[in-house]
């Protein structure tokens, strides 16, 4: 995907908006500040067809739709609340009633329905979740009972709902939502049928004996140390992990949205392509230049903030904190010191984030592109800062990452 830099979306001549700063060349100025050149405009339509791309985020769900001949800018678009965030609110409410919340589904992203979870424990509620849905709150099911979870399998859940009545609510897990989703299509009088379906949630694998923020890094690491492509860090059902359960939670929903259109097996039509990817190499991908094969990546998301080092197309380095654990100035500083190889992984795991490796300092020069919907935190940075919208859309930037590689998978098979 090519990048259209500058602090607010560029307009139809393709420069920077009014809060962009720049000189001629489009390079970054003491402010941080860029505005376009010819080299970040946008490019046609999608080149495998009806696409549907959706990113799952821990504050918002952010869904492209492409459309065949058409230019990405005129895709369908979609930013909603992240699933986390609605069951959160459900729960929320289902305290605010005292009654009991019965948690089942597939597993999905903690964040706001694990609080949520705790809140209503804390005000004397009672909460049931199956043995898949409770997974949501922790790999190991034991940490969630001690927290006063009752865990009971899919067969008693439809005998205790009848039981408690009007005392008892259903929430469903799930970090897509097929059903409405599709609805929504529906309603709007979008044809649903897609030539190819992909999806980015954050998974922390699958690690009930250990850490999570230690399996989830040591993968980064070892894509690190195997200098893999960033276009490898995309699966297809072929090629991911069985440790990876979010991700293959986010796999069946992408194959029954797929099946909700025209184009599936059943109508008689070619399978829909599928393929899922975690939320930080899909945004990265995304923010990354076509042509760009050296440059440093930062997506401030609102859960995560991700810096990859890109160099000759390959991952040369990662660090990942926690995006609420970080300010501005805290975070400039960090990626200094990550940049120029002083930054060490037990430092940063210390202080509540994931960790750091890179494959050598970075030199001077390499351009550093920054997304993400709390990039403001690097806004007015002394660090000369990109700041990308693919396509005119920063929110969409994970989407577009998607994109990109099911386009890249496409024309590897043709």
């Amino acid at each position: 995907m090519t990048c259209c830099a500058g602090t607010t979306a560029p307009g139809a001549n393709g420069r920077a908006g009014a809060g962009g700063e720049t000189d001629a060349g489009g390079q970054a100025g003491a402010s941080g500040r860029v505005a376009a050149s010819p080299a970040v405009a946008g490019r046609g339509s999608s080149t495998v067809g009806r696409a549907l791309c959706i990113d799952v985020g821990a504050g918002t769900t952010d869904i492209l739709l492409t459309q065949p001949g058409e230019a990405l800018e005129n895709a369908f678009k979609l930013v909603v609340p992240a699933a986390t965030q609605v069951v959160g609110r459900r729960i929320a409410a289902a305290t605010a009633r005292g009654a009991t919340v019965v948690l089942r589904g597939p597993v999905m992203g903690g964040g706001a329905s694990t609080a949520a979870m705790k809140r209503h424990l804390a005000a004397g509620a009672g909460f049931v979740a199956t043995e898949e849905a409770v997974l949501t709150f922790a790999d190991d099911p034991e940490r969630a009972r001690r927290l006063g979870v009752q865990v009971v399998s899919d067969e008693e859940v439809d005998a205790l709902l009848a039981a408690a009545g009007d005392g008892a609510v259903e929430v469903r897990t799930g970090d897509l939502d097929v059903e409405s989703l599709l609805a929504a299509f529906a309603r709007l009088e979008v044809e649903p049928g897609v030539d190819a379906v992909a999806v980015a949630v954050q998974d922390h694998g699958f690690s009930p004996g250990g850490s999570n923020r230690v399996f989830r890094f040591g993968l980064w690491a070892r894509a690190v140390a195997e200098r893999r492509p960033l276009g490898a860090l995309f699966y297809d059902e072929d090629r991911l992990p069985a440790k990876l359960t979010r991700l293959r939670a986010a796999l069946e929903a992408a194959r029954r949205l797929a099946a909700g259109g025209a184009g599936d097996e059943e109508a008689g039509g070619a399978p829909a392509r599928l393929l899922v990817a975690d939320t930080g190499p899909a945004a990265l991908y995304g923010a990354l230049p076509e042509g760009r094969a050296d440059a440093v990546l930062v997506n401030v998301g609102n859960g995560h903030t991700v810096c990859a080092v890109a160099r000759e197309g390959r991952l040369a380095g990662v660090f990942e904190h926690h995006t609420r654990r970080l300010d501005g100035p805290g975070l400039v500083e960090r990626l200094r010191r990550f940049l120029a190889g002083g930054l060490g992984n037990d430092e940063v795991r210390d202080d509540g984030g994931h960790g750091a490796v890179l494959d050598g300092p970075v030199p001077d020069g390499v351009p550093l592109i920054a997304t993400g919907p709390r990039r403001t935190l690097l806004e007015g940075s002394p660090l000369p800062f990109e700041f990308a919208a693919p396509h005119g859309d920063m929110m969409l930037t994970g989407c577009f990452g998607l994109l990109r590689a099911l386009e890249e998978r496409a024309g590897r098979q043709r």
